[in-house]
Formats: C-alpha cells, structure tokens, sequence
C-alpha cells in the first residue's frame, strides 16, 4: 500500500514538474520571440537611404549624380544600415574616394536615421591643354583640368576664366584624382593656389621659363613673375607670406586706380620691380 500510495505521489511530481518545466520554456521562448522581433525592426528603422546623406555637393554634378558616384566608388548599398558596424568609416572612406573630394571633415550621426558628411571640395586652378591652344583648344575640348595642387580633375570640371598652362602635354594616363606625373603642372597649380583672391585676365597664360612661372596675357599688360623659393622649407613658408603680402596690396592698388597702368609684379631676388 505503501509503495502504491509513494508511486502516485512520484507520478503527480513528474506531471506538476514536467508541467512548470513547459510554463518556463513557453516564456522562455515568448521572451525570445520578443526579443527577435523587436531585433527585426530595431534593424528595419535604421535602414537609410543613401541618397538621403546630409552633405554638400560640388558644382559640376548634382547631389543625386554626386551620391551615385560616391556609392559606386564605396562599394556601398542603396540604403544603409546605421546599426552596422563600421558604417560610418565605411561613408567616410567612400566619400574620400570621389576625385572632386579634398577633404571629408567628418561623419557625424544627424538625428535618429541620418547621417552628416562635412566636404571640403578641390578648386580648379589651371587648365591643361592635350593640343595646340590655337584654332584647336576651344572647338576640340581636347584638355583637362587640375586643382591647386595638381590633382586631375574629371571631365565635368568648368574651365571658364581659368588660366591655361601654355605648353601642350600629352594625354594623362592617370584617372581623375590623381596628381599629373608633370613637375611643371604641379608647380605652376601650386603657385596659382597663392594668388586666391587675383582675377587673373580671361586669356591668362601660365608657363615655367628658367625655373620661374610666369602668369601672363598677350593681350594685356598683365604679368606675375613668381621666382624660385628657398629650399628650406621654414624660410620658403615666410618668402611665400611676404609674396601673398606684396601681392595683396600691390593688386589692390592697381583695382584702386582703374587698372589704368597695367600690373606687372617681378619676384625677383624677391624684391618686386
């Protein structure tokens, strides 16, 4: 009697355990399912479009044509997810890759489901004709085009008002954002980098001679002779300064005056004549 009488109280154990046992793994697995579910669309909310980046643009494309470009150059998707890992050094670096592109500041997150890209773009410096300039250069387009520090620059770059490197030079091999193989180019993109804030004449040419770049117009008395700097490199920054210097004023005189006298500015012996 005893035995049955112990039996039955291990058999309700077994059913009320087994029972409890199935209540745990049903929350256990709600829990879960809850947890998963809201996992799934925590994930479906920070998809974005990246055509909806906040960021500036330049000139020559539209934002829509820019953020293609960028998303082709980046390997990226279409809409990207913010909760990825990386995410935001992976736009960082998509956006560094685009030729029009100096500098990419900073990615920041703007708001819940968006991002900020902060540019700094490149600035057209010199036009580089691929042919003889005469008869040729404005009904060919047979030319590129380089920034201030001799960066190619792509097809779509406007040349309008630029100065032209008076030598013609064969046809690049690099791709756009890539710096000319020509020392010359460099030097002379570099040197106009200095006279921001100069409008320079329409028909401006530029040229080294005698290791000197010469800014010009054959048309007008306008010439810049910018003369060989120190080659060391702390006494070359301050000659660069005292040339901006000399040049600023020198150049606003001449505005003052109704450019009446014609500008000519020699560098040499870093004395202006």
């Amino acid at each position: 009697m005893k035995k049955f009488i112990f039996s039955w109280i291990g058999f309700c154990f077994v059913i009320i355990l087994s029972f409890v046992s199935c209540g745990f793994l049903i929350l256990i697995l709600s829990k879960a399912d809850y947890s998963f579910n809201r996992l799934i669309v925590s994930r479906h909310n920070s998809l974005m479009p990246l055509s909806n980046i906040n960021c500036p643009f330049p000139s020559a494309l539209s934002k829509e044509e820019f953020l293609n470009e960028v998303r082709y150059l980046g390997n990226l998707k279409e809409d990207l997810d913010l909760l990825e890992e990386g995410i935001l050094g992976k736009v960082f670096l998509a956006f560094q890759l685009h030729p029009w592109v100096f500098k990419v500041v900073d990615v920041q997150r703007d708001g819940p489901i968006n991002l900020k890209v902060i540019l700094e773009f490149r600035t057209p410096a010199l036009i580089v004709p691929l042919s003889p300039i005469k008869d040729q250069f404005e009904t060919t387009g047979n030319f590129r085009v380089v920034d201030v520090n001799g960066i190619i620059l792509p097809k779509n770059a406007v040349q309008v008002g630029l100065p032209v490197y008076a030598n013609p030079l064969p046809f690049p091999t690099d791709k756009a954002g890539v710096q000319w193989k020509s020392d010359q180019v460099v030097l002379c993109s570099k040197i106009l980098g200095y006279l921001s804030g100069v409008v320079l004449p329409k028909d401006c040419l530029v040229v080294l001679k005698d290791g000197s770049v010469l800014i010009y117009s054959e048309k007008h008395l306008f010439k810049i002779i910018w003369t060989p700097l120190s080659k060391d490199e702390k006494v070359a920054t301050q000659e660069i300064d005292e040339r901006k210097s000399i040049l600023k004023n020198k150049y606003s005189s001449w505005i003052e005056t109704g450019k009446s006298d014609g500008f000519v500015l020699d560098f040499s012996s870093n004395i202006p004549k």
